[in-house]
C-alpha cells in the first residue's frame, strides 16, 4: 500500500486518505528536510504547489490541481491507480495516522458516552493519542460519501 506526505494545502485530502487506510503524514510546515526524508522513505508527496517540481529528483510527487477535497481524492486515485481495500477502511487514527488497535468494550466503559457503550460492540484505540473510536453513524455517512466520490472509478468502494 502506498504511503504519502501531504503538504499544508491538503489537510482534508490527508484525512480522507487516512479514512481509506492509507499512511499519510500531514506536513503542517513541510521543511525541506522533512520532505526529502519522506521521499527517501518511498512516500509520495502530495502538493498543490507547482514549484515542487524540483523534488521529482528525490522521489515521486503528485501535484493536485483541484481545490475540492473530494475531487482531490479522485485525482490521486486516478493518478496513482490506487485500489480500495475494505479491510483498511477506518483502520487509522484521523489525527495521528497510527494504526488503531481493537480494545475490549469493558476497558473503555468510562471513556465513551453511556449510550454508545450500550449500543456498540466494537471499539478501537489510537496507540499514540489514546482516542477511542467506534463504528457509529459518522462512519456510515463517510462510507456513503466515499461511495459517491469514488463510485465513478473502476475501483469503487464496495
Amino acid at each position: 500500500m502506498k504511503r504519502f506526505m501531504a503538504d499544508r494545502m491538503l489537510g482534508k485530502l490527508a484525512k480522507w486518505l487516512r479514512v481509506l487506510g492509507y499512511d499519510v503524514i500531514y506536513l503542517r510546515k513541510g521543511t525541506a528536510e522533512e520532505i526529502k526524508r519522506g521521499l527517501r522513505q518511498g512516500r509520495v508527496l502530495l502538493t498543490r504547489d507547482r514549484r515542487a517540481q524540483p523534488w521529482r529528483r528525490e522521489g515521486r510527487i503528485v501535484i493536485v490541481s483541484s481545490n475540492d477535497p473530494q475531487e482531490q481524492l479522485i485525482e490521486v486515485f486516478r493518478n496513482l491507480e490506487l485500489q480500495f481495500s475494505s479491510s483498511a477502511l477506518f483502520s487509522r487514527c484521523l489525527l495521528c495516522n497510527r494504526v488503531l488497535r481493537a480494545v475490549d468494550k469493558n476497558d473503555i466503559a468510562a471513556e465513551v458516552p453511556e449510550y454508545v457503550w450500550h449500543t456498540h460492540s466494537r471499539f478501537f484505540r489510537c496507540p499514540q493519542c489514546n482516542r477511542v473510536f467506534w463504528p457509529g453513524s459518522h462512519s456510515v455517512r463517510m462510507r456513503r460519501q466515499l461511495e459517491q466520490v469514488l463510485g465513478s472509478l473502476n475501483n469503487a468502494v464496495s
